[in-house]
């Protein structure tokens, strides 16, 4: 199952890779270092970095559209996660899976 999630994932960013529209979709590993939402409750985002190619400092705000995805999503947790940008639009998380959920 997880062979054929990657490989699904892949062929996704391979597609929108061929597009060449503004469009950008990224996988990676995240480190969750930081919560929040607005104040009317209407936006929730984490921050966050890929251990593999960034540091702490260079963390950056992702939109979770779910609240309860949000509520889920735990500071100072490695996470498996998809995430896109439209443009000049915030980066908005698609998927996000715990690392240990990922061990068998």
């Amino acid at each position: 199952m997880k062979k054929a999630s990657i490989l699904m994932i892949t062929v996704v960013l391979l597609v929108l890779a061929s597009c060449g529209g503004p469009f950008i979709s990224t996988t990676s590993m995240l480190i969750v270092i930081e919560k929040g939402r607005s104040s009317d409750y209407k936006e929730y985002w984490v921050k966050a970095y890929d251990p593999n190619n960034q540091t702490k400092e260079e963390a950056f705000k992702i939109v979770v559209q779910e609240e309860m995805v949000w509520n889920l999503i735990e500071e100072d947790k490695e996470y498996f996660s998809l995430y896109s940008k439209e443009g000049d639009k915030s980066w908005v998380l698609e998927q996000i899976e715990h690392i240990e959920d990922q061990k068998d």
